[in-house]
């Protein structure tokens, strides 16, 4: 129905488990999906143009208390911490990017193994020259740069929403350079609360306006984040917005989810 691989590339799980499992089932697992990254796009950018040298052995992953789980370090309140002010979790991370996180990993033989079949598939996804390849990338407005949990508690949004582009416009260019024959393009998202906040939506507000005639190879927009209170419907739902609004290319789809299998014969008689 879609004739597209779309790729998750984070921050974290959602762009894979909110759309791209959702509305592209066939799609396999692949290197980004199901990890953290605290970093940014610049991270998966070098690591892909490294061609994912970084993670070929059991020594390239260990165990590390990150500051995001590290609640004994006095930190600013921003973001959201997994355990208790005063507790400690060790987190798997890459020994060679420590802002890279795998949250449901354990440090074995058969990671490391997952992981290097996930990023041969994203490689040779990279080298389809037949279908288009989108890439989903989200940065989330409580997230602080390059993992650094100390920073001010007003969320740096402009900083953040400037990083996003300037990101942004390096992955397309490295990408087109090192695969001149892909055809691809980036959606870059900003994720903002779910309610209207004085400091960040005006923020993403005028940045999105500015950024409104979307190019051929990037796109940017917006989602918005889940809250636990209702059991991730807001967040299910904005995620569909963004497959409606970029990711249908068959126009039947247009109408809704499901097709008829009426409307599909004919559209198959019309595309022979």
């Amino acid at each position: 129905m879609n004739d597209l691989n779309v790729i998750s590339l984070g921050f974290g799980c959602a762009a894979k488990t909110e759309l791209i499992r959702k509305y592209f089932p066939e799609q396999p697992a692949l290197f980004f999906d199901y990890l953290g990254n605290f970093d940014g796009l610049d991270t998966c950018t070098q690591i892909i143009l490294n061609d994912f040298q970084d993670f070929q052995d059991i020594d390239d992953f260990f165990y590390y208390p990150h500051p995001k789980w590290n609640t004994d370090i006095e930190l600013k309140p921003i973001s959201l911490c997994a355990n208790p002010p005063g507790r400690t979790q060790n987190m798997l991370v890459s020994r060679h990017f420590v802002n890279i996180v795998f949250y449901h990993y354990k440090h074995t033989i058969d990671t490391l193994q997952s992981f290097k079949r996930k990023s041969e598939r994203f490689k040779k996804i990279l080298q389809d020259t037949n279908r288009q390849t989108v890439f989903l990338y989200y940065r989330q407005y409580d997230e602080p740069l390059n993992g650094n949990y100390a920073e001010n508690d007003d969320y740096s949004i402009d900083e953040k929403l400037s990083r996003l582009e300037s990101e942004s416009i390096w992955f397309r260019d490295a990408i087109a350079k090192k695969y001149p024959l892909l055809q691809f393009k980036l959606i870059a998202l900003i994720m903002e609360p779910f309610t209207f906040h004085e400091k960040v939506t005006p923020a993403i507000d005028k940045f999105l306006q500015q950024k409104s005639i979307s190019t051929k190879t990037i796109v940017f927009d917006r989602v918005l984040t889940s809250v636990p209170e209702d059991k991730g419907k807001i967040s299910s739902k904005s995620w569909g917005r963004i497959y409606r609004k970029h990711l249908i290319t068959n126009p039947f789809m247009r109408m809704g989810k499901h097709v008829s299998p009426f409307l599909l014969k004919w559209q198959k008689i019309f595309s022979n």
